[in-house]
């Protein structure tokens, strides 16, 4: 699915290099016990001094002071703040859609590509001349520094902040996939993977850390937590309390978010080469999918794995190979397409891959007759209709690289070997290729010596004369006059003459 032909990350997401190494979900609240002083029990008046002293260890986990809490606010604040300002100066660094309104939503199809992204944004980033650009870049890898830097410091001194460390994870998500740094990658799964310990209703905790595994191409990993997504998605559903209606929020089901959790819970599926689930799994995401766009993006995909019935690992040797024959390494791509015909499913996966092979061998490896000869083949076995022409259109192509092949080994043929030029137009006239009334025309020109055999030919031309240039035009025409004439058909030979007469004088050419 150039596929490839995947498709874009959710969070417009970036990312650079981090200093920070600690684990959240442990580290922190081991920070907090080792730099707080011990000091005597204060007990208030009233209070027994068992229950203070077992009240004063419970609080200790609970809750930090109200100073200690008011401070963690003032560098979350910052660090929002930071996390802001970067987003606006890479959206206009980019022109990127601005990742603050991409991060919490689940509703595209594209959404995970975020080193896809990043690595376009770069190139950008690269390709800009003015000197302000690199001044900008720098500027954001500074903003998301602090942020980072800040929102550190917010969970030291209030460990109990879920949605401190859940920020964290953002900015090392967005470091990740701005400045392709993996490791923050790393980063970003260790808090969320400890946040998601602590907090088991919140769905979209479970979906980041699906991406952040998905961004490292750990599949198994991201497909159970894009399946606990879902699951928590439709158990938590209606037992959100809104401060602001004074009760439970829509008992509605997300629907974007539940469309992207199962699709990519058969994407994941597919990469670890289970198309039956993969399959399932995408089947059902159609149900969910809301727009034109992503139901055929879907029906693109499916249609892409069931290239050779399910046999996913096949079909992406095929893209690879591709690639490498639009790299230009003809020899590397040949060698591949060889390899991969033994391990094929399906006859229609076979020969597409003999095709491509044997147009690579004619065209660029000096293989012309092992080429001719595979598609040879190919074309001989496919189910034709009365007219010659294949019942399965995608095989076309195939028909008229085939033609293409004969037609041109005739021409490179003319002036060394008539007999084996001639060979090759009657097997190129065989054949319903696009443009066989060229081959037809040749065989023609070779035919002079016997009007009947080029008067047929001429005949064969001419029924699809847009298949011919003006000149080729004139040539069929003259032809047919020469052997109307041979044959005692004067008046018929007249008309042809007209015709060529009018091209000669500036009259267009004929067209179906």
């Amino acid at each position: 699915m150039d596929r490839n032909q995947t498709m874009r990350l959710a969070q417009n997401i970036v990312s650079l290099s981090l200093l920070a190494t600690f684990v959240l979900s442990g580290c922190s609240a081991g920070f907090r016990t080792a730099n707080k002083r011990k000091s005597r029990l204060l007990v208030p008046a009233g209070v027994d001094s068992t229950v203070a002293m077992r009240a004063d260890t419970l609080a200790d986990n609970l809750f930090v002071s109200i100073d200690r809490e008011s401070r963690s606010a003032s560098y979350k604040a910052v660090g929002k703040k930071r996390v802001s300002e970067s987003d606006t100066l890479w959206q206009a660094l980019t022109n990127d859609a601005p990742s603050s309104a991409a991060v919490t939503g689940q509703d595209s199809l594209r959404a995970i590509e975020a080193f896809n992204a990043g690595a376009r944004s770069l190139q950008k980033l690269a390709q800009l001349e003015q000197s302000g650009a690199t001044v900008q870049a720098a500027r954001v890898q500074y903003l998301l520094s602090d942020a980072r830097k800040n929102f550190e410091r917010a969970i030291m001194l209030n460990p109990f902040d879920l949605e401190t460390k859940s920020w964290l994870a953002r900015v090392y998500q967005t470091q990740a996939a701005r400045f392709l740094d993996d490791n923050n990658h790393q980063k970003a799964i260790r808090v969320l993977e400890g946040l998601t310990r602590i907090e088991r209703g919140e769905h979209t905790l479970f979906a980041r850390l699906a991406e952040a595994y998905y961004a490292s191409e750990k599949w198994a990993s991201a497909y159970v937590n894009f399946t606990q997504a879902e699951l928590v998605l439709h158990n938590s559903t209606g037992l959100d309390f809104s401060e602001a209606a004074n009760g439970f929020a829509d008992t509605s089901i997300d629907s974007a978010a539940l469309f992207y959790y199962v699709y990519y819970q058969g994407d994941t599926q597919i990469k670890l080469h289970d198309s039956s689930k993969g399959l399932q799994n995408l089947n059902r995401a159609l149900e969910f999918a809301t727009t034109a766009q992503e139901r055929s993006d879907i029906r693109s995909y499916i249609e892409w794995i069931n290239w050779d019935d399910g046999n996913t690992r096949a079909v992406e040797l095929r893209d690879k190979y591709i690639a490498l024959q639009e790299e230009g390494r003809h020899n590397d791509a040949a060698k591949g397409f060889r390899k991969l015909i033994p391990t094929l499913r399906t006859r229609r996966a076979i020969d597409e891959t003999v095709w491509r092979l044997a147009v690579l061998e004619f065209q660029f490896l000096d293989r012309k007759n092992e080429g001719i000869d595979r598609l040879k083949n190919v074309v001989k076995l496919t189910q034709k209709d009365t007219k010659g022409a294949p019942i399965d259109t995608t095989y076309r192509k195939y028909f008229n690289s085939y033609g293409v092949m004969c037609h041109n080994l005739g021409l490179e043929n003319v002036r060394k070997n008539r007999k084996v030029a001639f060979m090759y137009f009657q097997q190129s006239v065989e054949v319903d290729w696009q443009n066989r009334a060229k081959s037809h025309l040749e065989v023609a020109k070779l035919s002079r010596n016997s009007p009947e055999v080029s008067l047929k030919a001429c005949q064969g031309a001419l029924a699809t004369p847009e298949q011919l240039d003006q000149r080729e035009q004139m040539q069929a025409y003259q032809l047919m006059v020469e052997a109307l004439k041979r044959t005692g058909k004067f008046q018929e030979a007249r008309k042809y003459y007209a015709a060529w007469m009018k091209m000669r004088n500036g009259g267009r050419r004929v067209s179906r």
